[in-house]
């Protein structure tokens, strides 16, 4: 570990624009601007089919260590832990070892749980890793605790001793392809050019769901690009659940969340959430949508709780109806009537009996249709030719940066090309190829390699 202060392990993650890794984006030199007891690595990968954190622990224990010590001086805390399921053996081995060659075994060390979902939500992880329930309208840090993606971790220890920026990401191609793998790709990657490195569809009619198949995004087509929050890029038959749940109207789903809601809680009874001690009952919000929302928005505001897992649409209930996208609508519908998240947290004690509501990953996988799709999807390297790569200005919460070069410019792998401002949320982006500036735009940067 390299003798650098609190400001300059700060400083250098700001300059490398390192956003969390495990899908939300937030700008970690914010994040780390804290006082705190713990830091807590999130290895467990809460979607199912996804195997970048499993796969960064096995490949690279040592930067993930390293990172979790940087974590720990830049925020002040005594101890670090890296929670991660019981059954990843291989990265459990490789961890202990690191831990054993760098001596912290004092100050980190590791959380082995059970294989359950949503096991990565920070919630559950900071329950299930320090017995500590964060509040509603919370963060980890209500409790003491910063919580950080592994793979976040090893761009920390590349930032800090190398000052090395966030210019490629892992991502697991899976479902129906021909050679599901995990590829390392330079940020802005096409998705297309993704999906050919893993054979192609193999079923006709493909769809692609960006992000795991619980909370990942159904996208219109294969023209996105690979950011550094990009987990997986997911190809399904259009008649596959996980499709249809994203497919179904709004307006049906309301029709027939007032017919067939049978009111058995079962959604509120297996709510992680819920679990936790959160007001937050999926039942009563079907059952006032099935009365009417009525004009009084306020009483809602419970909707804000949800964390849009899918347990209560996926397995649940017992109708096929999907609480989750009801939670979705009202929080859009408070949203544009002006009633904001309540911003101070409400302290709550988990649920008797709360961790015995677990549903186990392998159910779930096969009540989504999605057993044929559960392997490996090992590393492989990533050789596709590609000519162009697209660099979105805002991957990540707060505001895009602005971009610092020009169409005609050329520019090395690692170059600056959009800069956070100042005083706002923001991360700086930079150039993940050599190449020469073909367009820029308020949203991103097109670089033709060279």
């Amino acid at each position: 570990m390299k003798k650098v202060s609190r400001n300059e392990i700060l400083k250098r993650i700001r300059e490398a624009g390192i956003v969390g890794a495990g899908g939300a984006g937030f700008p970690t030199h914010v994040k780390y601007d804290a006082n705190v007891e713990f830091v807590v690595a999130n290895g467990a990968e809460c979607e199912p089919l996804i195997r970048v954190d499993r796969l960064t622990m096995q490949n690279h224990p040592r930067e993930i260590v390293l990172g979790m010590q940087y974590a720990m001086k830049a925020t002040g805390a005594s101890r670090g832990i890296i929670g991660l399921k019981a059954k990843y053996k291989d990265a459990i081995a490789a961890l202990e070892e690191q831990i054993r060659l760098q001596q912290v075994s004092d100050s980190i060390s590791l959380f082995k749980m059970d294989d359950f979902y949503p096991a990565g939500d920070e919630f559950i992880l900071i329950r299930e890793v320090l017995g500590r329930t964060i509040p509603e309208y919370g963060l980890p840090r209500d409790v003491g605790a910063v919580v950080s993606n592994v793979s976040t971790l090893v761009d920390v220890t590349r930032a800090v001793e190398n000052k090395q920026p966030v210019i490629t990401r892992k991502v697991t191609v899976g479902g129906a392809v021909n050679s599901p793998a995990t590829f390392e790709v330079p940020v802005g990657t096409p998705y297309e050019t993704l999906i050919r490195a893993a054979g192609n569809p193999t079923v006709e009619n493909a769809r692609l769901i960006v992000g795991g198949p619980m909370m990942g995004a159904l996208s219109p087509d294969f023209s996105g690009v690979v950011t550094k929050t990009t987990t997986s890029l997911l190809i399904l038959p259009e008649t596959n659940p996980v499709i249809l749940r994203r497919l179904t109207d709004k307006k049906r789903q309301l029709h027939l969340t007032r017919s067939a809601c049978l009111k058995c809680m079962l959604c509120s009874e297996l709510c992680p959430r819920n679990a936790l001690g959160h007001e937050l009952y999926p039942d009563r919000i079907m059952r006032s949508v099935a009365a009417g929302v009525s004009e009084d928005l306020k009483a809602y505001t419970g909707a804000y709780l949800c964390s849009e897992c899918g347990l209560c649409a996926t397995f649940a209930c017992v109708m096929n109806l999907d609480p989750c996208a009801m939670n979705v609508e009202l929080k859009k519908h408070l949203w544009d009537a002006g009633i904001k998240r309540p911003s101070v947290p409400r302290p709550t004690e988990a649920r008797v009996f709360g961790d015995l509501r677990h549903v186990p990953v392998k159910r779930l996988v096969a009540r989504l249709g999605l057993t044929p799709y559960d392997g490996p999807a090992v590393l492989k390297d990533f050789t596709e030719p590609m000519k162009t790569v697209t660099i979105p200005l805002r991957q990540h919460i707060g505001v895009p940066a602005v971009a610092c070069v020009k169409a005609g410019d050329t520019v090395t792998a690692g170059q600056l090309i959009g800069a956070a401002p100042e005083d706002k949320l923001g991360a700086n982006v930079h150039s993940s190829v050599a190449g020469r500036i073909l367009e820029v735009t308020s949203q991103a940067v097109t670089i033709e390699l060279i």
